[in-house]
C-alpha cells in the first residue's frame, strides 16, 4: 500500500508552509508541513485507524486523523490511501461541511 496525495491536499500543505514561513522562517515552516507528511506514513502500518467524518449525505466516506491543529483527510481505496485534504481545525466548520460533500 502507498500514499497519494491529492491536488488539494498538496496545495493544503503548500498553504500551511506559506502561512508559517512569515514568522517562523523556512525551517519550522518546513518541518511543520514534514510534522504532517510523517503522520500520514502511520496510515501505511493501520489505515483504518482513523475516524470517520459524521456528515449526512456525503457522497465519500472520509476518514481522518488528527496531528495539533490539523485534520488529515483520507479514504482507502485498493491499492492506496488518498489523502484528500488537509483541515486546520481553527477555521470555520461550515467550510469543511462543503468540502466533505
Amino acid at each position: 500500500m502507498v500514499i497519494k496525495w491529492a491536488p488539494i491536499a498538496k496545495q493544503n500543505l503548500q498553504d500551511i508552509y506559506q502561512f508559517y514561513l512569515p514568522e517562523t522562517g523556512r525551517k519550522k515552516a518546513l518541518e511543520i508541513v514534514q510534522t504532517i507528511k510523517d503522520e500520514a506514513r502511520y496510515l501505511l502500518i493501520s489505515p483504518g485507524v482513523g475516524q470517520y467524518e459524521m456528515i449526512d449525505n456525503r457522497q465519500t466516506a472520509y476518514r481522518y486523523i488528527v496531528k495539533r491543529h490539523w485534520k488529515l483527510y483520507y479514504t482507502i481505496e485498493n491499492n492506496y490511501i488518498r489523502i484528500a485534504f488537509v483541515w486546520d481545525t481553527r477555521q470555520d466548520p461550515q467550510r469543511l461541511r462543503c468540502l466533505l460533500k
